[in-house]
């Protein structure tokens, strides 16, 4: 079932859009504010928002431009009583898919969500003759990644717990979203626990919950994320990272669906689908001992690796152009295309930092360029000026000593590790980890 998220604070009018709408078989959601509206449609990432330009707290454009940021494909209807020919001009612009001034009436938006149908049957068409797919964040004509997206669908279909692995910034958080959008539990929430962002203790509160009392700091009762995961999908992000005292729990957990929130002898119990994600080689922590053997045996029902952006660089034009569209919406700009040169220059350059740090490239590249076209000047300077070596010996080397380089080239054109992990498209604690690794303190 389709979801609808409609974001208007009148009241007639939103319970007229969600009746409309119920009728023509969408699951609806509703809010009346900018802060509800981002909230809700981050939770539930509806397929449609039809969204008031005014809000109590802000303005729709705003709202609108949030969603195209995060999700370009969802399809947004504005509708306003302020009607006028630049506000309009100016929702298309960013990512609106039509404009419609109140008052309006059913037939309207009847002939609204048909063009909507007819837009995406052409999208698929479009997409399946040229051999791409498109879905869920994921753009992709790799053939090694369309096999694993097959995959993915038919493991969607079942209960298996399923261990997404791959380099930072391939998209597994996408995947496991996209997992749970293809499963049975669609209508269920989908919850995320990032292991890697908590202290142990707190990561064991955040999972399990915790009761009043329980430790310091615990004023009143909390819910875990498990339990918060009811009848969807609970995704534990960077799993390598949970300590070895929760690890334990944790596969408990796994084999029986029960549990003890902290301070609390009763045990409970959850229906949640489970996906767990790592950038790490969870073997190799075993053998270290730094990861439990049985936990990786229960969670490795279902492996996925994404492969690394370097591996696909027929997708590198195809996602650099979707970026690209997607950039100069939020940022108000016209562009054409991208340079051909520019192109195979992306191409060359080995992305250690994979599809998030394309993203970044290519953004920055549509705030700084002044043409129609992105070229290679409004690249980052390390990527713009990257050489292929033509020592043989060099270009065979280790792929970690390559990475290492180009982190310890970055750090030392930077003014500050945040700004390094900017450039590099990863997280500040990936980057922590890789100096560690690296020995680049």
């Amino acid at each position: 079932m389709k979801r609808a998220l409609v974001i208007d604070d009148d009241r007639n009018i939103a319970t007229t859009l969600l009746v409309y709408l119920e009728d023509k078989g969408f699951e609806v959601f509703s809010a009346r504010s900018v802060s509800e509206g981002l909230q809700v449609f981050r939770r539930e990432m509806p397929d449609i928002v039809i969204l008031d330009m005014k809000l109590p707290d802000g303005d729709g454009l705003d709202v609108l431009k949030e969603i195209m940021a995060s999700s370009p494909g969802t399809q947004v209807v504005m509708i306003t009583a302020y009607a006028t020919i630049e506000t309009a001009v100016s929702a298309v612009k960013i990512g609106a898919f039509d404009y419609l001034p109140k008052p309006f009436v059913p037939g309207q938006l009847d002939l609204i969500l048909e063009r909507m149908k007819r837009f995406q049957k052409l999208e698929t068409q479009v997409a399946v003759l040229k051999g791409i797919f498109s879905e869920g964040g994921f753009v992709t004509r790799n053939k090694k990644m369309r096999r694993l997206l097959n995959t993915a669908k038919l493991t969607a279909e079942s209960n298996a717990i399923v261990l997404i692995t791959g380099e930072s910034g391939t998209g597994k958080g996408l995947l496991a979203r996209l997992i749970h959008d293809w499963s049975p539990r669609c209508k269920g929430p989908f919850v995320t626990v990032d292991c890697a962002a908590l202290q142990e203790n707190l990561l064991e509160s955040d999972l399990f919950g915790h009761v009043k009392g329980a430790f310091t700091g615990a004023l009143r009762d909390k819910t875990g994320k498990l339990k918060l995961a009811e009848g969807g999908t609970a995704f534990l992000d960077e799993i390598s990272e949970v300590p070895l005292s929760v690890q334990g729990k944790l596969l408990r957990f796994l084999q029986s669906r029960e549990y003890e929130r902290i301070g609390d002898p009763q045990t409970q119990s959850v229906d949640v689908r489970m996906i767990a994600a790592t950038n790490r080689d969870l073997e190799e922590m075993v053998r270290q001992g730094d990861f439990r053997e049985d936990l990786f045996y229960r969670l490795n029902v279902v492996e996925l690796f994404l492969p690394p952006l370097r591996e696909r660089p027929e997708d590198i034009p195809l996602l650099s152009e979707y970026y690209l569209n997607r950039s100069a919406r939020m940022n108000g700009k016209t562009f054409t295309r991208i340079a051909p040169d520019t192109i195979q220059r992306l191409q060359s350059y080995p992305w250690p930092g994979n599809v998030r740090e394309l993203v970044n490239t290519i953004e920055r590249g549509v705030i700084f360029s002044q043409t129609s076209a992105l070229e290679t000047s409004s690249l980052p300077p390390h990527i713009a000026n990257y050489k292929v070596s033509e020592c043989i010996e060099e270009s065979l080397e280790k792929l970690a000593e390559v990475e290492k380089r180009h982190i310890q080239n970055v750090i030392l054109h930077s003014s500050s590790l945040e700004e390094a992990s900017k450039r590099l498209g990863i997280d500040p604690a990936t980057l922590w980890r890789k100096r560690k690794k690296y020995g680049l303190d």
